[in-house]
């Protein structure tokens, strides 16, 4: 294990699918201890389920997890951002706290009409975050210190890849890398119920999909090649491959992918509007 990283005081509110990626990669990595974690949430069941798995404190109200905290995470569906961030929780968060919201359709104007004091960097992760593969795209705004913005970068950075962006391509980003998993999760299981038509069994299906498309992200990411020339490495002149990319493209698959993105943020601008 590696040398543990200082990150002060990390309080959750809120940990559900993403809250507990985080929460997971964060104690993987060996990035804090955790008996310097705090969890909010208002499911007794689930409190317990994150003390006995992962061994870090649980509270039920949200004003008790944030006292004494140095970063504050926020990981809370955007619809219950007004509901969980009443003004006693927002006055219980230390001056000194950053602010790190997961909140993907909540901007950074919105998060300082209610955090005036404190400093706060949007971040929008992905769940393979949970397994060291995540990719995080942070967002500071101008207040931010370069060392809260490192430590934020360390935080993530130690379960995945890390960009620092403008706040204006957050909602694109959320669009591709935020929801993303979720379209990949669909082909692996299209493709591993194509592999049961044709005669496989289930559990090898499934293992084949997965790895391949683990595999070829992996290829696409340290080859730094673009994903047409990896394609060309496999793709003969009559052969298989460029049988089954006919019938992708007649099936629109590159055409759902742009209306997969479109609806995103469609939805995105849905909730900003509540």
């Amino acid at each position: 294990m590696g040398k543990i990283i200082t990150t002060g005081k990390v309080a959750f509110i809120g940990c559900g699918a993403m809250g507990e990626a985080i929460l997971k990669g964060l104690l993987a990595a060996n990035m804090t201890r955790k008996e310097e974690i705090s969890v909010s949430l208002p499911t007794a069941a689930r409190r317990d389920y994150l003390a006995k798995e992962y061994g870090v404190k649980t509270f039920s109200k949200n004003n008790e997890v944030v006292n004494d905290a140095d970063i504050v995470i926020l990981a809370v569906k955007p619809q219950m951002f007004d509901t969980a961030l009443g003004e006693d929780v927002v006055a219980a968060i230390p001056e000194k706290a950053t602010i790190v919201s997961i909140m993907g359709s909540v901007d950074l104007a919105k998060l300082h009409k209610i955090f005036k004091h404190q400093a706060v960097i949007r971040v929008m992760p992905n769940t393979p975050l949970a397994v060291g593969c995540g990719m995080t795209a942070i967002a500071p705004d101008d207040i931010a210190s370069g060392s809260a913005v490192e430590t934020v970068k360390a935080i993530f950075g130690a379960c995945g890849e890390v960009v620092e962006v403008q706040e204006s391509a957050m909602d694109a980003i959320t669009a591709i890398s935020g929801c993303g998993p979720g379209y990949v999760f669909v082909l692996i299981d299209a493709l591993a119920d194509a592999g049961v038509n044709v005669g496989l069994p289930r559990a090898l299906a499934i293992k084949l999909a997965a790895q391949t498309f683990a595999g070829a992200g992996k290829m696409a990411v340290e080859t730094g090649l673009h994903p047409a020339q990896l394609r060309d490495q496999v793709t003969s002149p009559g052969g298989t491959t460029i049988a089954g990319l006919h019938a992708l493209e007649l099936h629109g698959v590159r055409g759902a992918m742009y209306d997969a993105v479109s609806a995103v943020l469609k939805r995105n601008s849905e909730l900003k509007g509540k």
